[in-house]
């Protein structure tokens, strides 16, 4: 009877055990179905090529992602397996080249590879791709290679980025390193080192390569310090200059003009990191400036004044005489015989009758004058500081002084001056216009009356 209930409790429990291994294998089969659902979503839904092939190189499931990235349709899908069957990774994947070998082992042995780039090309299909694979081998409960699967990634788009990015570097280089301009980096902080620089920059301050001009501190690099102050003061304030015109020092000590463009660039925070700039020699331009502003003031055959330069002279000194209280006096000469000359000794003896009366004027009249040429045969001198009666005091002086030259018989001529004169009072202000008309004036009174004596 014991035995009897030892039994059926047995056949109970065992009975519930069952039931329950039942439940768990069912909730572990919805489970691995579940996961099953899963991996075959993300295997096909995958961005990236991925194939499943037995060690024996055989396909035995490949995504979408896959067949996208090589542009195959079923059909040539089955067409490369069929004539593929039996070949070696070498053979199947030519592309692989250096890598093959490594591949043959991870079908024959197991493990893992990762190839970060390769390209693909074959000019029958036009097919040019750059990929990135990673194989890597499951083995059997035995050891054995039963699967390879392969993770492909179309690289492409990055890939032609990044060889047009170098491309375009490389062509910057060559452009940097071949212009004939001064490129340079520096650091902004002070005293600031130039970090990098090209060749027209080192040979523009007299450097051969860059060590040398590495822990030389860049404000040494500007005639005067102070401008690299201030140049970095406008970099702040506005982010970059342009066209500046700043007196630099080459190693020698000898200086040079040179415009200056430069940039600064900002770190993630807000904080300069560098400042990028060009220098371009303007010495010859500055000079040829400067050399043309002087013509376009000076009188070419006598080196005074002429029209402009007076003009704009004597208005500034007018403005000078205003503010000072100060008289000036205006002379307006004329060569009497210019027209005489050219006629009977020629155009050249003419020129030397201007340039003879020229230096009788600078010896006449003080360094402080202006002394200019202001038409053909018409002269003007614009002294300061004069009182009314020296007019005729300074006429009287010319006079001698070119009675004195006429003497000397230096030209084959004699060379005869008319002289007018008209005061600037402080008091009473008018323009330089108006002196000139009442000096000329004068002017042609004395000339016809040394007409009538005669």
């Amino acid at each position: 009877m014991k035995k009897r209930k030892n039994r059926e409790t047995f056949r109970a429990r065992l009975l519930e055990e069952v039931v329950r291994l039942k439940t768990q294998l069912k909730i572990l089969q919805n489970k691995l179905r579940e996961h099953r659902v899963l991996n075959k979503a993300v295997f096909e839904h995958s961005p990236v090529g991925i194939t499943v092939r037995l060690g024996s190189g055989e396909l035995v499931s490949y995504n979408k992602a896959w067949k996208r990235i090589w542009n195959l349709t079923y059909r040539k899908i089955l067409e490369n397996e069929k004539k593929c069957r039996g070949w070696t990774v070498k053979k199947r994947y030519p592309y692989l080249k250096k890598y093959a070998s490594r591949v043959q082992k991870i079908f024959d042995k197991g493990g893992e590879i990762y190839i970060p780039e390769i390209h693909v090309i074959d000019p029958k299909t036009k097919f040019d791709k750059w990929i990135a694979q990673y194989y890597y081998a499951i083995k059997n409960n035995r050891s054995k290679v039963e699967h390879v699967v392969t993770i492909t990634q179309d690289i492409t788009p990055q890939k032609m980025a990044l060889l047009a990015l170098e491309e375009s570097e490389k062509k910057f280089r060559a452009i940097v390193n071949n212009v004939n301009l001064g490129v340079y980096r520096s650091s902004a902080k002070q005293p600031g080192y130039v970090i990098q620089a090209n060749p027209a920059f080192l040979k523009l301050f007299g450097y051969e390569s860059m060590k040398q001009i590495l822990h030389i501190p860049a404000e040494k690099f500007y005639k005067n310090p102070k401008d690299r102050i201030q140049l970095l003061k406008e970099l702040i304030k506005n982010g970059e200059v342009r066209d500046k015109e700043l007196e630099m020092k080459r190693k020698d000590g000898s200086t040079f003009w040179a415009s200056v463009y430069a940039k600064v660039h900002y770190d993630e925070s807000g904080y300069i990191k560098w400042i990028d700039g060009v220098i371009e020699d303007v010495t010859e331009r500055k000079q040829m400036t400067e050399t043309l502003q002087a013509l376009s003031f000076t009188d070419e055959l006598t080196g005074l004044y002429n029209r402009r330069g007076f003009m704009t002279l004597a208005e500034h000194q007018i403005k000078i005489a205003q503010r000072t209280n100060k008289p000036m006096l205006l002379l307006f000469i004329d060569m009497d015989n210019l027209k005489d000359i050219n006629d009977e000794f020629g155009h050249p003896m003419g020129d030397q009758a201007l340039i003879w009366t020229t230096k009788i004027l600078k010896k006449t009249f003080r360094g402080s004058d202006i002394i200019a040429r202001i038409g053909g045969d018409e002269f003007v001198i614009l002294t300061l500081e004069i009182q009314k009666t020296k007019g005729e005091i300074f006429y009287e002086r010319l006079h001698k002084s070119l009675g004195v030259f006429n003497q000397s018989g230096q030209l084959p001529f004699r060379i005869s001056l008319s002289a007018g004169w008209s005061y600037y009072n402080p008091k009473h202000p008018e323009s330089i216009k108006s002196l000139l008309k009442k000096a000329d004036h004068l002017m042609y009174i004395n000339k016809m009356r040394k007409k009538m004596r005669k």
